[in-house]
């Protein structure tokens, strides 16, 4: 006799590009089918999360979701959830939440879920409060920074409601190893190539380090892509010494990346979450970070690296030197940050939590989505 899975979970993303969101999306539709649950997903045709989620055996189906969507949108995405039998709906933005938060509810599901994955105030618009407070049953967020400012920015929002779950790593994969023994250091920084990420503010630190750099001189991996990505590559042949940088583009294996680093850097302007952080810590690389967003969340600064005031190209240069001229502060603080992974991001503890908030509370009595009479 076949055993009833323990839930049945559809995942939907509508945007087309590759970045935490999506890969955190993937990685948590992989884990629990791995656990035994049902999980189907949704994403535009052709995206690199459809085709990847179809390439892990996972049903995966092409509906392109925009905000004003559709009728046949809504149709298709209702015909999806009631094939499938799904009982809990986990949505990425907020035109997820409009197409197929609607959907899931028109067809009786629920739980729906929606993720909020920047540090970003909800905009003051009448519908907000209809959709988050009349779809959704619920919000997922991945910082204490990101739920302030959400309640913040929406105070008939229900704190209770605002769930948060930090994204967690699979250590199985992120795991240490001793720092590399060959000079010349190596600092790495992996993201999408833009301003949000803080590329201009690093393009200027590294420039003034590597300038007042002496003996062999540090080099920078960087890997990712983006629209400053040609900004990037006229910079680094402008440099002095362009070997100093190195430009990876889409990096596939991000475990082995992170063993041939000394530290990483993240001199975002805000983030979403900060999952590259996360995952060289859980190698066993310090980090060297800006005061924005999730970060200081994640990094604890003086322990598991050093963190910088945003914009400030002259202290990120300096944290950077400080990290790179200690190879026993890199060590210890590579050590305590696989410790703070274990402890705050680890992916088992986060898919636990997860299994609760996408299970039905007993009894539940979902208020109908339109008024009778």
């Amino acid at each position: 006799m076949d055993r009833k899975p323990p839930g049945n979970v559809c995942f939907v993303n509508g945007m087309d590009g590759y970045a935490g969101a999506e890969i955190w999306m993937l990685d948590t539709a992989r884990g629990l089918r791995d656990r035994g649950w049902r999980v189907s997903l949704v994403a535009p045709p052709g995206s690199r999360l459809l085709e990847g989620a179809r390439a892990e055996g996972i049903d995966a189906h092409g509906v392109a979701i925009r905000f004003d969507a559709a009728p046949w949108t809504f149709a298709r995405l209702w015909e999806i959830l009631t094939r499938h039998g799904v009982r809990a709906v986990l949505c990425n933005r907020l035109k997820d939440l409009k197409a197929a938060g609607v959907a899931a509810r028109l067809a009786g599901i629920p739980v729906v879920l929606q993720s909020r994955e920047s540090d970003f105030p909800l905009r003051r618009r009448f519908y907000y409060r209809w959709y988050y407070n009349g779809v959704a049953t619920g919000v997922l967020v991945n910082s204490r920074a990101t739920r302030d400012t959400t309640l913040r920015s929406a105070p008939w929002l229900d704190p209770a409601r605002v769930h948060l779950l930090y994204k967690g790593v699979d250590r199985r994969h992120f795991f240490p190893t001793p720092m590399p023994a060959a000079s010349p250091l190596v600092v790495g920084f992996v993201g999408s190539l833009d301003e949000r990420k803080g590329v201009p503010l690093l393009m200027e630190a590294w420039t003034k380090l590597v300038a007042r750099s002496s003996g062999p001189r540090p080099v920078l991996r960087i890997a990712g892509s983006g629209p400053l990505r040609e900004t990037l590559l006229s910079w680094q042949m402008a440099l002095p010494h362009p070997g100093s940088v190195e430009l990876l583009g889409w990096v596939d294996d991000m475990p082995e990346l992170y063993r041939t680093l000394d530290l990483l850097v993240c001199p975002s302007r805000y983030e979403g979450f900060g999952l590259a952080a996360v995952e060289a810590m859980a190698c066993g690389r310090p980090v060297v970070a800006t005061r924005a967003s999730s970060l200081p969340e994640i990094v604890e600064d003086g322990v598991t690296g050093l963190l910088s005031p945003p914009a400030d190209a002259d202290a990120l240069q300096d944290a950077l030197a400080v990290m790179l001229g200690d190879r026993d502060a890199r060590e210890r603080m590579g050590q305590a940050a696989v410790m703070r992974v274990e402890q705050l991001f680890d992916r088992e503890v986060m898919l636990d939590r997860l299994e609760d908030l996408l299970r039905p509370p007993r009894n539940i009595r979902r208020r109908p989505l339109l008024k009778e009479g």
